[in-house]
């Protein structure tokens, strides 16, 4: 599929956002009259963000387009998978409230609807490019709403056709793409891990990306379960009444945990003051409360894949915080913390791959 070309189904038939008018959306929400204004945002994969005020509040209208999305290309997510999920809704249990108030056709694009949650994500910014250090107590609460989400029955919502379980329904982001997710900001920062990092690693790091299927195999022997696939704390809302959502749902894949908890022990690295095996063992408990002990698995084998996804999905980071002498809310060094995941990476490798 080329970059221009229309949007594909879901399953062999339409998505269901795309049968939907955005006129017939925003007059739902008495948004028809409203004026789009500029949403200022951090994003880059090329989707669009306006904002409206309506007669409930203010309201964010988000675009995105096989064409215009970049993240959306990279993931082969033909259907619009966030907007798959705003149109097709799956109830969330406590302390989850959604994020998306439905979604529809806006000529090639989807558009996306949805409440404006920006007084409740978590701040990334601390002033001058410094990230902020997250309490125990908000670390806690992010990693419930994670629990919640793994705990779900998703094979029987979202996962499987009833009357042919082979046959995938929902346009989950593949795991391959999801480990081997990267664009052309991230170069330098590989550049920086192949110079500082251990050869071992480096080796490692150069092997996963020629062929990743050993560590997709090592993940298939593992419990899976829907996951948000882009789960760090500037996607999370911490709303009141103790409930709590997530945005950003465009890599939402079907596999263990340990691909999610991977990927939010390495971009969080800058607020999270507590070691990668003292929050691993913090999320285990949230999710045993949740209800979700079926699936850990293996736990030794979900904390060595999750070291090992880390290095492969943000071992880039890791160079370029080392290269600019960066100390971290653990009071590691940058060098020090990348001479570990390498070290834990080789071993965790040697054991499961």
């Amino acid at each position: 599929m080329s970059a221009g070309e229309p949007i594909g189904g879901l399953a062999g038939n339409s998505s269901p956002w795309a049968g939907r008018t955005l006129a017939n959306l925003l007059a739902a929400h008495g948004l028809s009259e409203s004026p789009e204004r500029e949403f200022p945002n951090d994003g880059w994969s090329g989707a669009t963000l306006t904002a409206l005020d309506g007669p409930d509040g203010r309201f964010v209208l988000k675009r995105t387009s096989w064409a215009a999305d970049w993240v959306a290309r990279s993931t082969r997510d033909h259907a619009l998978r966030e907007a798959v999920l705003a149109a097709d809704p799956v109830p969330l249990p406590m302390p989850l409230s959604s994020a998306h108030l439905g979604a529809a056709a806006d000529g090639t694009a989807a558009a996306i609807l949805m409440p404006d949650l920006s007084a409740w994500l978590i701040p990334w910014d601390r002033g001058e490019g410094m990230a902020a250090i997250i309490s125990g107590e908000t670390l806690d609460r992010v990693l419930e709403a994670a629990a919640t989400i793994h705990a779900m029955p998703w094979a029987q919502l979202r996962n499987h056709d009833a009357g042919d379980p082979g046959r995938p329904t929902w346009p989950w982001c593949p795991i391959r793409e999801r480990i081997l997710w990267v664009g052309e900001r991230f170069l330098s920062g590989w550049d920086q891990f192949d110079r500082r990092a251990s050869p071992a690693a480096v080796a490692l790091i150069a092997a996963m990306a020629a062929d990743p299927a050993p560590l997709i195999d090592a993940l298939a022997v593992l419990p899976a379960t829907g996951l948000h696939g882009d789960l760090k704390l500037a996607n999370v809302a911490l709303l009141p009444a103790g409930r709590a959502a997530c945005i950003d749902w465009q890599m939402t894949t079907f596999a263990p945990i340990a691909l999610e908890m991977g990927w939010f022990l390495v971009s969080n690295v800058a607020q999270l003051d507590l070691a990668p095996d003292r929050v691993l063992d913090r999320y285990r408990a949230a999710l045993e409360r949740a209800g979700g002990g079926a699936f850990v698995g293996d736990w030794d084998a979900q904390r060595d894949l999750a070291i090992v996804v880390g290095l492969v999905l943000r071992g880039w980071r890791k160079g370029l915080d080392a290269d600019a002498g960066v100390t971290l809310p653990t009071g590691a060094t940058a060098a020090a913390a990348l001479a570990w995941w390498c070290d834990e990476a080789v071993e965790a490798a040697a054991r499961r791959l």
